[in-house]
């Protein structure tokens, strides 16, 4: 039986929005597929696994803004170890406001900035009180990826390279209908949701990239849950 590692970044802080789900679903499509998974947590102040082990994907979820600062400051530590992952095609999903981390800077509300780990020329604003929400469709690949955002910041600059190209909904703010970024196998989305339940073609897609033979396991209620969202956002 093939293994499968899935790492956790910082669950303790990381799980906005359900984005814990990301994990339990892909643990739950392996697992069904006939993979053994293992599941690694790493708290803040911890080494990372795929520092210096084989982790098959790499999930970052969404955060509290002020523990966002945290974060980047730990995560500054293993950025050549970050870069050397996504030049090399290892997956990373991070998503939320865990797309930020990968950008130049975050700038606050009081115009204080903090600096990111910067393999990307975009930066974030945060903004006061009022989140902005809504339920969006994207295209990635030719695939239809619907997914939600509540946010108190945007980003702008140029992204050579990204994730979505927005069909309803904004894109990295809402001038834009570029979404998130995607270099190798780094996708990374302000996209809640969490993303992976409600598109399970996309999990699949994420799990052929780490093995070309995976056979897709598809449960009927996940293609009609899928398909009914897809229809209400897109109408």
């Amino acid at each position: 039986m093939a293994k499968m590692v899935i790492e956790v970044l910082y669950p303790e802080y990381n799980n906005l929005y359900g984005d814990r789900g990301n994990c339990e679903y892909l643990q739950k499509k392996l697992t069904l597929a006939g993979y053994e998974v293992e599941v690694k947590e790493t708290s803040l102040f911890d080494e990372p696994a795929f520092v210096n082990e084989k982790v098959d994907f790499l999930l970052i979820g969404p955060c509290q803004e002020k523990h966002q600062l945290n974060e980047i400051e730990q995560l500054k530590k293993y950025a050549d170890a970050i870069k050397n992952r996504i030049d090399n095609g290892g997956v990373i999903l991070a998503t939320g406001n865990a797309f930020e981390l990968f950008g130049q800077y975050i700038e606050s509300d009081k115009g204080e900035k903090t600096d990111c780990l910067g393999f990307y020329p975009y930066y974030a604003k945060q903004f006061s009180k009022l989140r902005y929400n809504d339920c969006s469709v994207g295209e990635f690949d030719g695939m239809q990826i619907v997914g939600f955002k509540n946010l108190l910041s945007h980003s702008y600059g140029k992204i050579s390279q990204p994730f979505l190209s927005m069909k309803t909904g904004c894109g990295i703010n809402p001038d834009s209908k570029e979404e998130g970024v995607h270099e190798n196998n780094l996708f990374a989305t302000y996209h809640t949701g969490p993303i992976l339940p409600l598109n399970p073609h996309f999990t699949d897609y994420l799990i052929k990239i780490v093995d070309e033979n995976y056979v897709p396991v598809s449960l009927e209620f996940e293609k009609q849950a899928y398909e009914s969202r897809l229809k209400e956002l897109l109408k």
